[in-house]
């Protein structure tokens, strides 16, 4: 040790005379991230992490930054696997929802410019009469409502709409219009992620700003911060260059296995409601975004007082002081708090974060749909796990049980299309004997293992294969990043009975076919076998059934693709086939009663004859009087 001190002190003689750089390359030296890893090691220790999951790789671009500029810069794996084009500095990825971002930064840009007051009502920005289906309409709603997402929208069917290039809408403001969900909470009553207050909230800085949104985001933010190689028009229309070299890319979904990968082409569509996932660029731009937020001197705003004001909490978890989303901004806790955004597309995946204290931030892309290997493990990697956090360990309060099903507040929660929030965005949570949890549907476990580390009363570290994510349970709410869950009330009966009708609609259609075939095998035979009128009757009802199930299932499948219209003549169709079964079901109740059958035969009519009119109620009550809350 002795040795090592004198060694030092010699060098530290040696070079007196260069004493400001010497300072400044042994305060680089001595820099690391929150989990650890010297800023020299940074790249090795993002080689080994991808190289030991390289099986489930098609491409990965990562930037490392801080206030002082790049640190690390890598590309992985191909842009086009079967042609083995590599990434590169010239590959454009989509941003997905990480394009929001740039929404609340052009807010917060408004505000700093006396444009927008962040406490008013929207509607002091918006034409009148703009907003048509507002439950609760003497709720004043707020931008920071928007921005923490609990303004009380539900989802719409056609909100994010992949569309081909004819089907744009011309505006903004014609797209917002056409998309507009279906308030279905208090506002403040809960966080439901949502893509279209996101776009609401663009329209109105085109209002304020003067100018149409994409103009501005080129002009207030990509112009500023050099980000010659980005885009957020929907067709790409604001940069030919993005456009072009967006051609080159290709989509996939890589797994360990390979038998469950797939290749998706150039998977391109456009996004209707293009402020909140339309973006595409190279990873030099979005790291040049990043970076803005972390500079001496913020290039976005024209105080830094903005920025800070940027980074505070505009909602919590429940009770607690433990940030959830600040100013459009979400909180990820690691072993630090980081803020930022992700990004989902139909062929990429996106990540953008930093740490606003030591100003250390992380873009991921990849050219793979729904990626999470290194789109949130990269970030685990340098910010560390929260278990590691000081203080988040040695809690010894009681530990409640929280098994219950939970259905997410993200979703359609009123309307037409209701029964599709309990087909997915389901938490079946159930408790182990040694105290782990499972997430499983009548038996059935899809995730075992899986562990909620109380830190705090209602507080709880999430834990499963190696991610850890903060929740916070309390009252049957299940709160978890940007999506609410409540518990029910009647567990697992709506899933059940949802996924019930849908068999039952297919059952009735294989029944259906059969007896066509049956039917057809008859006339060919010359059989003398005559259906009776009740046996008719029944078969309509099947048919009625059989085509409902098909509307149902298309309905489900190309409900994020689908136009107004076709929502439109589903709901005409659902509606005559509920006039039809009502009227089969008196007329098979009246001729079962006057018939002179079995008593077995009369059962089995008059359990029809009930289906008929359950039918009806069922279509009264989900596509007729709730429709125009789609």
């Amino acid at each position: 040790m002795k040795k090592i001190i004198s060694a030092l002190t010699a060098v530290i003689i040696s070079f007196a005379q260069f004493g400001s750089g010497l300072s400044a390359a042994a305060e680089n030296t001595e820099k690391a991230t929150p989990s650890g890893i010297a800023y020299s090691a940074i790249g090795s220790s993002i080689d080994s992490y991808i190289k030991e999951r390289e099986a489930g790789l098609a491409s990965c671009a990562v930037s490392v930054f801080d206030r002082e500029g790049i640190v690390y810069d890598g590309y992985y794996g191909f842009a086009d696997i079967e042609n083995s084009v590599p990434a590169d500095e010239e590959t454009v990825y989509e941003w997905g929802s990480t394009s929001k971002m740039l929404v609340w930064t052009s807010v917060m840009q408004q505000w700093e410019r006396g444009n927008i007051d962040l406490d008013a009502d929207i509607r002091e920005y918006l034409p009148d009469g703009f907003l048509t289906k507002l439950k609760y309409p003497d709720e004043k709603i707020t931008m920071i409502n928007l921005m923490s997402h609990n303004a009380g929208f539900q989802e719409s069917f056609y909100e994010n709409q992949e569309a081909a290039p004819d089907d744009v809408y011309d505006t903004l403001e014609a797209a917002v219009k056409a998309c507009e969900c279906y308030q279905a909470y208090h506002v403040g009553e809960y966080t439901a992620y949502s893509n279209w207050s996101t776009a609401l909230a663009a329209y109105i800085v085109e209002q304020t700003g003067g100018i149409d949104y994409v103009t501005y985001v080129n002009e207030n933010i990509f112009e500023p911060l050099g980000m010659k190689h980005s885009s957020i028009e929907p067709q790409q229309k604001d940069n030919e260059w993005v456009a072009e070299k967006r051609r080159e890319l290709k989509c996939y979904e890589r797994y360990a296995k390979e038998e469950y990968n797939e290749d998706h082409g150039e998977c391109r569509y456009a996004v209707q409601l293009f402020p909140a996932g339309a973006c595409m660029s190279t990873l030099e731009d979005i790291s040049k975004f990043g970076q803005a937020f972390v500079a001496e001197d913020c290039p976005l705003f024209e105080n830094d007082s903005t920025r800070d004001e940027m980074f505070k909490a505009t909602s919590y978890f429940g009770d607690t002081d433990v940030a959830k989303n600040c100013h459009g901004l979400w909180t990820q806790e690691y072993k630090v708090e980081t803020l930022g955004h992700g990004g989902n597309t139909g062929g990429c995946t996106a990540e953008l974060e930093f740490d606003p204290v030591s100003g250390l931030g992380v873009a991921v892309l990849t050219n793979e749909a729904g990626e999470t290997a290194f789109c949130s493990g990269i970030p685990v990697l340098l910010y560390g796990h929260l278990s590691d956090r000081e203080g988040y360990g040695g809690y010894n309060g009681d530990d409640e049980d929280i098994s219950g099903v939970y259905y997410a507040k993200r979703g359609i929660a009123e309307g037409a299309a209701m029964a599709s929030r309990y087909m997915a965005m389901v938490f079946p949570i159930s408790r182990n004997d040694d105290g782990s949890y499972s997430l499983s549907i009548l038996g059935y476990s899809f995730m075992d293992g899986i562990e909620f580390v109380p830190v705090a009363p209602h507080q709880y570290i999430f834990k499963d294969d190696g991610r850890e994510m903060f929740v916070y349970i309390k009252d049957g709410v299940f709160e978890l990043g940007s999506m609410d869950n409540t518990r029910s009330s009647t567990g697992i009966l709506p899933t059940v009975s949802a996924y019930g009708f849908m068999l039952f609609g297919v059952a009735c259609l294989l029944t259906l076919i059969v007896k066509l075939i049956v039917l057809a095998v008859r006339k060919i035979r010359k059989s003398d076998k005559r259906y009776t009128a009740a046996d008719k009757q029944i078969l309509s009802q099947q048919t009625i059934y059989g085509v409902s199930g098909v509307i149902f299932a298309l309905f489900l499948l190309i409900m994020g693709t689908t136009s107004t219209k076709f929502v439109a003549v589903s709901a005409v169709l659902a509606a005559l086939l509920a006039v039809v079964s009502l009227a089969n079901g008196g007329v098979l109740c009246y001729n079962t009663f006057n018939g002179d059958v079995k008593t077995r035969t009369k059962i089995k009519q008059y359990i029809w004859a009930a289906l008929c009119i359950a039918y009806t109620v069922f279509i009264a009550a989900m596509q007729i009087y709730c429709f125009w809350k789609l």
